[in-house]
């Protein structure tokens, strides 16, 4: 591969060389060419992405495709989401991993014959994954794409996006089918997973509720085109960081004279061995990872178990980072201070940058918040934080920058 691109390099040398003497026709010839290189980079691009997440490269490394596709490229979170989507549908794979048939045919022949732009491809991805589209029959759905990578052909991506836009709106004419009535009932139900942790929920809410629960959950779930989730798995996600959201603020009423909390069960063993993990209040088993994201800003009451699962000993509560500390903290970094990330401190959490569980002071220069997203990437996934000039910095793992080029969260007014 070295030899490969030391040969492509070269070669772009001569041609850039070689056009420096061309005028006219020719010039303009070589912006059409050097259009159809971009094109191919593109095409190029998009199935290493695929590949990367298709052959688990970016779970092995503890993130998710979306975050490490903006950290590689150096470019917006939004933009690779929208790369990783238009990857996903253009080479897309089953659960295996076993290549499968493109969502967007016709999209991706254009894209392989370096006929459209990958801008294009995205504005087709986006417009037949909306509600208007998704309730066109498939035969129908099938023709539309065709139609449009045609259009792509012909058109920029502005241009297209608002011509495709009405299009499909005129294809759905009968719009959404109207929704039966609700009856006033609530009721929700919580189940253990009986393997394994975790558990299931199972409801039914009346039209009031259920759009407060709805709003709420659109008001925090991913993107779309984020790491390639479902829509299920994206609004679980949200409704945790809704739960949590609501238990730091201590929206809730309080729960045997204290407010809402989680314990900690840890055997003795584990305790002596160093945990890798621990069991929660309601069963459910825990990461080492996770417990230690937990553990940077709760309420800790440790219960230790001895050989029979009877408690030996139940500590005090404590505070590991107080109110006023959080305070500092969220004056200091302005919301998440990872490189990027606009979440404002209502939605952070507070992350001690040598562990708590090692020995971490609960002092303002060990702190720095983190939206929930980079709290879970920071502890999976090998990145390092340190303090420069009172501020926090961030280095990336070897993985992703060979060179593990500090980087910091521009200052915020």
């Amino acid at each position: 591969m070295a030899t490969a691109r030391l040969a492509v390099d070269a070669a772009l040398a001569v041609l850039r060389a070689e056009s420096g003497s061309v005028t006219g026709q020719e010039l303009i010839d070589q912006l059409k060419f050097l259009k159809m290189v971009i094109r191919q980079c593109e095409h190029d691009a998009l199935h290493t992405i695929a590949r990367l997440d298709r052959e688990g490269e970016f779970a092995e490394r503890g993130v998710r495709a979306a975050p490490a596709v903006s950290d590689l490229l150096r470019c917006r979170e939004s933009e690779s989401r929208r790369l990783v989507a238009v990857a996903a549908s253009v080479f897309p794979t089953s659960l295996h991993g076993e290549p499968l048939e493109p969502r967007l045919p016709a999209t991706a022949m254009a894209l392989g014959g370096w006929e459209i732009d990958q801008a294009h491809a995205e504005v087709i991805e986006r417009v037949l994954g909306s509600d208007p589209a998704r309730r066109l029959d498939p035969g129908r759905w099938a023709s539309a794409e065709v139609q449009l990578a045609d259009w792509a052909r012909i058109y920029r991506p502005d241009q297209l996006a608002g011509m495709a836009r009405d299009w499909i709106e005129q294809l759905d004419q009968d719009g959404p089918a109207p929704d039966d009535p609700d009856e006033l009932v609530n009721e929700l139900h919580l189940a253990k997973s009986r393997t394994g942790g975790g558990g299931r929920i199972k409801g039914q809410l009346d039209a009031s509720t259920f759009d407060v629960l709805a709003r709420a959950i659109a008001a925090s779930v991913k993107p779309a085109a984020d790491e390639n989730k479902s829509l299920g798995q994206r609004q679980a996600d949200a409704l945790g960081e809704i739960c949590e959201h609501a238990l730091d603020d201590g929206y809730l009423p309080a729960e045997g004279g204290e407010r809402p909390h989680i314990t900690t069960i840890i055997p003795w063993e584990w305790m002596q061995d160093q945990a890798r993990g621990a069991t929660l209040e309601f069963g459910g088993q825990t990461s080492a990872g996770e417990l230690r994201r937990l553990m940077c800003e709760a309420k800790i009451i440790p219960v230790v178990l001895g050989g029979d699962s009877q408690p030996l000993d139940v500590g005090r509560e404590r505070r590991c980072v107080t109110l006023a500390q959080r305070k500092a903290v969220a004056a200091r970094d302005r919301g998440c201070a990872y490189p990027g990330c606009d979440r404002t401190p209502r939605w952070c959490q507070v992350h001690h940058i040598k562990m708590w569980a090692h020995h971490g002071e609960s002092n303002i220069i060990n702190l720095v918040m983190l939206c929930r997203t980079h709290h879970v990437m920071v502890h999976k996934s090998g990145w390092r934080i340190r303090m420069r000039g009172g501020h926090p910095e961030f280095i990336p793992p070897k993985w992703l920058d060979a060179n593990q080029t500090p980087r910091r969260q521009p200052m915020r007014t």
